[in-house]
């Protein structure tokens, strides 16, 4: 199930957010643009784990790079490539920038279900400490899937939100890095199984770490399954942490 979902959160994992230490809260960050870094070319390498309940773990390595420029729904948007997104392979991500914010365009691989959302306001320009934006809410969507085997595919409403919640000094292999904006996201899932009409979510809680001129530092994903049977939800958790990246004009750590 989580190649489902995992396309819906590449808004959180890529946005490339950097901030100055100075800004009080619900005080916009002052030249919010320039954190964004996603010239053409430019790459940040990660090592990732992944564990689950029973405490398994798979360690991986994944490098997302700005591949270049394409057309989605009709506009002009940056194609980012990671190369083992979440220890499940590559995938490209399309976004769009400009003055109000970041608008994600979609992803391959993808889905029927991921289709339905997009494309969505990943956030909103200008960005203040502790200000929640609203990211997606739908209801009376096709989930895509016949959780409950009884034939019909079920019916789900989406909604996700994101926060800026702090600045932190983050230590991670690259380095240590200071005045980092620390973002909370929040996907809930609420599916409607067609066999009795009980409700199961899932629900997906990202924390991540941008540093200023840098980008994604450190990244925690903690996600809960739904449970169909009435068993206890499964779930796993993801960390990614930043070993090396380039900047830009070809400035390389």
């Amino acid at each position: 199930m989580r190649r489902a979902f995992k396309t819906i959160l590449i808004g959180f994992t890529l946005l490339l957010i950097g901030t100055a230490g100075e800004t009080q809260e619900g005080t916009p960050i002052p030249d919010v643009e320039r954190y964004f870094p996603d010239e053409v070319g430019l790459s940040w390498t990660f090592t990732g784990s992944v564990a689950d309940q029973v405490q398994r773990v798979a360690s991986y390595k994944n490098v997302a790079t700005v591949k270049g420029m394409t057309e989605k729904n009709g506009v002009q948007v940056k194609v980012f490539n990671e190369t083992n997104q979440a220890n499940e392979g590559p995938a490209d991500s399309y976004f769009f920038r400009d003055r109000n914010g970041i608008v994600y365009h979609g992803g391959e691989p993808t889905t029927p279900f991921e289709s339905q959302i997009v494309p969505y306001r990943v956030i909103r320009f200008p960005i203040a400490l502790h200000q929640t934006f609203s990211q997606i809410q739908k209801n009376d969507m096709a989930f895509g899937q016949d959780l409950d085997n009884d034939g019909q595919e079920e019916q789900a409403q989406v909604r996700a939100e994101i926060t800026a919640a702090s600045f932190e000094t983050i230590a991670v292999p690259a380095g240590v890095f200071k005045d980092c904006l620390k973002l909370q996201g929040t996907l809930v899932v609420q599916v409607t199984l067609s066999k009795n009409q009980k409700v199961v979510q899932m629900i997906d809680k990202t924390t991540h770490w941008f540093a200023p001129g840098v980008g994604l530092v450190k990244g925690i994903e903690k996600i809960e399954y739904p449970s169909v049977d009435g068993s206890n939800p499964t779930g796993n958790i993801i960390t990614e942490e930043l070993t090396e990246y380039t900047q830009a004009k070809s400035s390389t750590h």
